[in-house]
């Protein structure tokens, strides 16, 4: 192993996020005796977690060295990888943008990362994680930030073109896709299913689909039951149109889609159900840390959380292939685009499976996607340029464009009264309008 390998998690204190990334760290024995800093400017939750993360350290007997910072800037000298999961207000504040929506009459599938909401949600986050790359360029310049918050992919963009920090997207869609919808309608494991595809986050074309033990071309047999099934109707109706299916299900596809609602009920995200969620593993770190749960039984549930929300997507697949001498397989890396999709933007961060080595993550070349394709994916890099440069230059100009270019919105007039709702709404969130 590398030495002296430092983890830092900007957003630590995040009470579903912040322990199940944090078991995948201790977890990887190839990164014992490193360090890990957990920094969140919540005195309260981060150290909370940070008492979770030493139960779980002694535990293991992982023997890393663990840090609490609420300052970042006394966390960030030699760190080797920055992970970058921070929000504010995530869930309170995206769903407010998805009532917003609703008071203009417009249906959308989640309002997250695409549409109107999409612009919104980059407006707040792209300020807050180009502030800590621009730290970790100055104090850590030899860092790789690995960037979780959303929309990654438009945030990855931000960090590349304002700062010289390396920086990628990582996103567990492709594997969530593969296990939790695409597995049960093919009645088989998700680790049998080999799966590649390129595009845009959250609006990957897969490209090749087949099992990995008998090397079956799995294709027709998805369409097929897809269509006998009614399954993903939004997403096998984009199959019948351009030819390959995309992913990663139609809530997500459907934000790209401004036809969406046709397809998809567009009740939501679920907000509450979240954030009871949070309050379930906040109580139990709460009953962990007075002597109320064994952590054994803490250690057990909090492993088949993450694998059900990771599965075999874990980031530490990226350190583990750059400290040791294996080559894991990446489902979905977002990265600079540099020819990988050689007929879309070199600058625009695309999505495309990719190796780790101790050289850092490469991304596939695909050559070509199919020309229908690619003006959809050309339109939405040029969103996300569009968006990312809004924000952190807090200029109209480039938002209005944005709007003007987006499917979701209905006319140039409703994209200024959303704008400046927007604004309006997360005024002490926003900077420079």
């Amino acid at each position: 192993m590398k030495k002296d390998v430092k983890i830092t998690l900007v957003g630590a204190g995040s009470t579903i996020f912040g322990p199940t990334s944090i078991l995948s760290i201790l977890e990887t024995e190839a990164l014992a005796g490193a360090t890990l800093s957990l920094v969140d400017v919540n005195g309260e939750r981060l150290d909370l977690v940070g008492e979770t993360t030493r139960r779980i350290n002694d535990y293991l007997g992982t023997e890393m060295e663990v840090e609490l910072e609420t300052d970042r800037s006394e966390a960030l000298p030699g760190t080797d990888y920055l992970l970058i999961t921070a929000e504010e207000d995530r869930i309170d504040r995206w769903r407010r943008d998805f009532e917003i929506l609703k008071d203009f009459g417009i249906k959308h599938t989640l309002g997250e990362n695409r549409g109107p909401a999409g612009l919104s949600h980059t407006m707040r986050t792209a300020p807050l994680v180009l502030d800590i790359c621009r730290d970790a360029e100055e104090l850590a310049p030899e860092a790789k930030g690995i960037i979780f918050t959303n929309p990654e992919d438009r945030l990855a963009y931000a960090v590349n073109k304002y700062t010289d920090l390396e920086a990628y997207g990582y996103c567990d869609g492709n594997w969530d896709f593969r296990d939790h919808f695409l597995g049960e309608l093919l009645d088989l494991p998700g680790e049998r299913i080999h799966l590649e595809g390129a595009g845009i986050n959250h609006m990957v074309w897969i490209t090749e689909l087949r099992d990995r033990e008998t090397g079956q071309d799995l294709y027709p047999e998805m369409v097929q039951r897809a269509e006998a099934e009614n399954w993903q109707p939004l997403s096998r109706h984009l199959y019948r149109t351009y030819g390959l299916w995309p992913h990663e299900n139609d809530s997500h596809v459907g934000e790209y889609i401004g036809y969406a609602p046709e397809f998809n009920d567009c009740s939501g995200y679920d907000f509450d159900g979240h954030l009871k969620e949070e309050k379930k593993w906040r109580n139990r770190m709460k009953r962990l840390r007075e002597g109320d749960y064994e952590i054994e039984e803490f250690v057990a549930e909090l492993s088949d959380y993450e694998h059900h929300t990771f599965g075999d997507a874990s980031f530490t697949k990226i350190i583990k292939g750059e400290v040791t001498e294996e080559n894991p397989f990446l489902s979905g890396a977002n990265l600079i685009n540099k020819g990988k999709i050689s007929n879309l933007p070199d600058d625009m961060v695309v999505e495309v499976p990719a190796v780790v080595t101790y050289s850092g993550i490469n991304g596939f070349s695909f050559g070509d996607l199919p020309d229908a394709i690619t003006s959809l994916t050309h339109r939405e890099g040029v969103v996300q340029k569009l968006s990312a440069e809004a924000a952190v230059e807090g200029s109209r100009e480039k938002a209005l464009r944005a709007l003007d270019l987006d499917d979701i919105v209905p006319d140039p007039e409703t994209g200024r009264k959303l704008l400046e709702s927007f604004l309006n709404e997360h005024a002490e969130y926003v900077r420079g309008f």
